[in-house]
């Protein structure tokens, strides 16, 4: 098993947080083009180090940031779709916050999710420890049971980030 989650990026914008075949995004503000540049560039990086090519990517989006994207912020968004669509075995998406603007943002990245049809499993949950239970769900899956094993630690020593 790997050692503890390292923090591989850190500003006010975002943290990317890596351990194992999970990479987790915790957003602290609206996505720009080249936060998802770094943010594309490590996932590539973790990808690479796995001969099947394959990854897990958790998405925080915490209840200070904001979803909306630039033209720029959107076409790379776009490009690491693309990515995505050939490297993910699954994609959890977590909007934190309560009240309605927090619910409302969670139904329409649900249904913009439903419309995309990724050939991935994705889903969107309100708080991070409910994600990580279908993370281990999904890693088990695809048969990554050491991986999923240690999910739980690897959440609590950090691999969650901090807001």
């Amino acid at each position: 098993m790997p050692a503890g989650p390292r923090v591989v990026h850190d500003d006010e914008q975002l943290q990317i947080v890596i351990w194992d075949r999970v990479v987790t995004s915790r957003w602290r503000g609206a996505p720009t083009e080249d936060a998802l540049r770094i943010l594309g560039e490590h996932q590539r990086t973790l990808t690479d180090s796995f001969d099947e090519r394959r990854i897990v990517a958790l998405t925080i989006v915490g209840p200070r940031a904001t979803m909306l994207l630039s033209g720029e912020a959107r076409k790379e968004a776009e490009v690491q779709a693309k990515v995505g669509r050939e490297t993910l075995i699954a994609l959890a998406l977590v909007v934190e916050g309560e009240g309605f603007i927090a619910a409302t943002a969670r139904a329409v990245i649900s249904g913009v999710q439903l419309a995309v049809r990724n050939p991935y499993p994705t889903k969107v949950f309100a708080i991070v420890d409910d994600a990580r239970l279908w993370i281990e769900e999904r890693l088990r899956a695809e048969g990554h049971v050491a991986t999923a094993a240690g999910l739980h630690g690897a959440f609590d020593a950090g691999l969650g980030g901090q807001d």
